[in-house]
């Protein structure tokens, strides 16, 4: 393959990247009335789940951990979330936690 097969392959992958971005964005309007990113339950659908774990409200993620993982969810997946920098905490101050619906694992 030439220099001019690359170009084509390269600039074919720059469109496929700039449609799936353009159709990820059509799609906004759909979830983000849901989301509270304040909220210890950030976002859920029937399908996906996730939690904040804020610093001073242990108790209200615990109920809603419970709560998802009683409707079939299961944690997949968890992420620290920001460091707490000068503040002396280890850590992130915020985790996530995301959650899928078993019915939905392939």
């Amino acid at each position: 393959m030439g220099l001019f097969g690359k170009n084509e392959e390269a600039e074919a992958a720059k469109e496929a990247k700039k449609l799936r971005l353009q159709q990820l964005q059509e799609r906004i309007s759909q979830y983000k009335p849901s989301w509270d990113k304040n909220g210890v339950i950030q976002y859920k659908n029937e399908r996906i789940a996730i939690l904040q774990r804020v610093w001073g409200q242990q108790v209200e993620f615990i109920i809603a951990y419970d709560d998802l993982t009683k409707e079939g969810y299961r944690c997949i997946a968890h992420d620290e979330g920001k460091e707490g920098g000068g503040s002396g905490l280890t850590g992130g101050l915020n985790s996530f936690f995301y959650f899928q619906k078993m019915e939905f694992v392939r």
